[in-house]
């Protein structure tokens, strides 16, 4: 599942219902934006893949209903049908969102914001039926319209590299599409997962060292680093370096430094 291009889950569509509809890219590792183009506005979209234990019914608002597309129970969650909502009038753009659930807890949600004028739970409608079957089909990396190095990549994979030198535990509930957490040789909890960021906002990082040609940036003091990945890429959002992020609370450097140096073999 982690190995899904999200982006190709939009199935190379070029319209919803008769709306253009123009594919942008990643916004996140988990995430693919769009736009549509609506007589009454633009409409901005976003498909959505993760891993996660299924909602208890219990924390679900009342006014989210369920249906049932392909036979996969969908939620939808209108922010107009929202009771605390403000009147129609006082709002630049409601939102809709649905979300799939699968009996493996793979997560997969359309999300669509818009003018009020705009019919967004429709497009976003159909904008599930087309990744529902998508989905089905498990497009790999590269498939869709736009990729990264980090596109459909296993964030578990540094840890897996680690076991032919160390004991390596893997937290298999907190595994998600983009990060992984697990411990090395019984220490403590690492965090790494994927990322995109500003070029810009690297060189404001207080640490920095290299490991096998790749850059790591961070702070010492926090145990937060970043293993750059890739070269400069462009996404939804404007040019963005993928990242490969680690976060080790006790601050223990050799334990980054090994974990760093992982990631840089795997990428």
């Amino acid at each position: 599942m982690r190995t899904v291009d999200v982006c190709a889950l939009y199935n190379d569509a070029d319209a919803v219902d008769a709306r253009p509809l123009t594919v942008l890219g990643f916004s996140s590792s988990l995430n693919c934006d769009a736009t549509i183009e609506d007589p009454a506005g633009e409409a901005d979209a976003t498909i959505a893949l993760n891993i996660g234990p299924v909602q208890p019914a219990s924390d679900e608002s009342s006014w989210v209903r369920h249906e049932v597309i392909d036979g996969v129970d969908v939620s939808i969650a209108s922010s107009a049908e929202n009771p605390d909502a403000p009147p129609r009038d006082q709002v630049s753009s409601w939102s809709c969102e649905l979300a799939a659930r699968y009996p493996d807890n793979a997560r997969l949600t359309v999300s669509v914001s818009a003018d009020p004028d705009v019919e967004g739970c429709a497009i976003a409608d159909q904008l599930m039926r087309t990744a529902i079957g998508a989905f089905a089909q498990r497009p790999q990396r590269g498939t869709g319209e736009t990729a990264s190095i980090l596109s459909g990549a296993d964030p578990c994979a540094p840890a897996e590299r680690l076991r032919g030198a160390h004991t390596v535990d893997i937290a298999a509930e907190d595994v998600t599409v983009n990060s992984c957490m697990f411990t090395v040789d019984g220490g403590p909890l690492v965090d790494v997962s994927f990322s995109y960021q500003d070029p810009a906002m690297i060189e404001v990082n207080p640490d920095q060292f290299t490991v096998d040609g790749h850059r790591v940036i961070g702070d010492e003091n926090l145990g937060v680093f970043d293993v750059v990945v890739g070269e400069t890429t462009n996404s939804s959002r404007g040019p963005v370096v993928p990242l490969v992020s680690i976060v080790e609370p006790t601050q223990n450097m050799d334990l980054i430094r090994t974990v760093a140096q992982a990631i840089a073999e795997q990428f």
